[in-house]
């Protein structure tokens, strides 16, 4: 006899259908997997396992050797003593330069008390570079690379060329330039004759055969941006406008701001003459940098 899934189903096998044998199967089945599922421990097969604080393994910290200790230290060193040399040049370079300017303000202006003998312009001097230049020129007068001195070459080669003296600066004029003042930016400087770098150094240049106070052409001062005294320190703060005065003796001439350029150091266009009465102004630009030139020009005001 077999069981169906009704109690009151006491059919033989043979009286089945195989639908009804298949029913059968699958519900034993379900009910043995049933019981399987109550009677395991399942607790046990599913208990979380905790961790205890403290349990997990720390990784091994390396330990900084003293050799690394020393040189951090003098790498530390190495950077705060930079830092202090590179403070102590810049504040002794700013003391300098105050010391220098406030040494030439102080000081009796001797061009305008001295006579000065008038006398015609001297040509414009050959340049390859505009003037204003921060960095000394070459102490050397002959070309790098020789491997001996002058007088030890052979008699073979020939006569030994001597450098050319120096040319002694332009005495000034009546007319010529004396004094530059800039009110916009606080410029109250002599003018000497001639824009080289012992020139430069005693306050602005008056290039050598440009033009002269109220004349027509171009009248070219320049002078030093963070150098002794920083005479054009603020020249690039100028606006169209603003108004330059230049003295000749006691007579002064006032120019107005017309233009502002920033041009390579072997740019000589500015140099050259104009037809109309201006002044053109040149010193290094950026500051302490000195790749370029700043040009500021103004006009004579009728």
């Amino acid at each position: 006899m077999a069981r169906s899934n009704h109690a009151d189903d006491e059919r033989r096998v043979s009286d089945l259908s195989l639908e009804e044998l298949e029913s059968i199967v699958a519900e034993r089945k379900r009910i043995e997997r049933a019981r399987a599922f109550v009677e395991a421990d399942e607790t046990r097969r599913f208990n979380p396992i905790t961790i205890e604080p403290g349990a997990a393994p720390r990784k091994p910290r390396r330990r900084r050797g003293w050799r690394d200790k020393i040189l951090l230290l003098v790498e530390v060193a190495a950077v705060l003593g930079l830092l202090g040399i590179i403070a102590v040049a810049f504040g002794n370079l700013q003391a300098l330069n105050l010391e220098f300017a406030q040494s030439l303000r102080t000081s009796p202006q001797t061009q305008d008390a001295q006579p000065v003998t008038n006398v015609a312009a001297a040509p414009v001097q050959p340049v390859g570079e505009l003037p204003g230049s921060s960095f000394p020129p070459a102490a050397s007068a002959e070309l790098p690379g020789a491997s001996a001195p002058p007088d030890a070459l052979p008699a073979s080669i020939g006569v030994n060329v001597q450098p050319a003296p120096a040319l002694p600066p332009p005495t000034p004029g009546l007319q010529s330039p004396t004094r530059i003042v800039i009110p916009a930016i606080g410029v109250d400087w002599p003018i000497v004759p001639g824009d080289g770098w012992e020139e430069l150094k005693r306050g602005v240049g008056h290039h050598s055969g440009s033009a002269n106070p109220g004349e027509r052409g171009n009248m070219i001062l320049s002078g030093h941006n963070d150098v002794f005294g920083e005479v054009f320190k603020d020249l690039e703060v100028l606006k169209d406008g603003d108004e330059i005065q230049v003295y000749a003796g006691g007579r002064s001439f006032k120019y107005q701001v017309r233009a502002k350029r920033i041009v390579s150091p072997n740019e000589l266009s500015v140099l050259l003459p104009t037809r109309e009465p201006v002044v053109t102004l040149i010193t290094c630009h950026p500051y302490r940098v000195d790749t370029h030139r700043l040009v500021v020009i103004a006009q004579l005001i009728p």
